[in-house]
């Protein structure tokens, strides 16, 4: 699929998680199928403006969001993958000082599995 799909399926999957939604709960809420919810997601499929348009209402976002792809300021890191995604979402959470007691924990089991 082209990079419009997959950053477009990406941006989708972004919002789904600060909703905390699941894929099905999302489906059903823009009355799509988990099957067509996935490719979307995957960037394997293309919705149509309607059916944007109800993912847009579904996740509270307007449609334009979907297509601000326009990061500057993080142009300098490169992507991170859905697992590095799942956890900063799940950090971004926690208060500062939970993040914080967080880090260490997984620097202390990052050196420990490179020693």
């Amino acid at each position: 699929m082209s990079d419009l799909g997959r950053l477009l399926g990406k941006r989708i999957y972004l919002f789904r998680k600060q909703n905390k939604l699941t894929q099905a709960a999302l489906a059903e809420r823009a009355r799509i199928s988990n099957e067509f919810m996935s490719g979307i997601e995957r960037g394997a499929k293309l919705p149509s403006l309607p059916t944007l348009e109800r993912l847009a209402a579904a996740l509270r976002v307007n449609l334009k969001d979907f297509f601000n792809f326009n990061q500057a300021g993080f142009r300098r890191m490169p992507p991170l993958s859905r697992e590095g995604t799942d956890l900063a979402l799940l950090l971004e959470a926690l208060s500062s000082q939970s993040r914080r007691r967080v880090l260490r924990i997984v620097k202390l089991l990052l050196k420990s599995l490179n020693d």
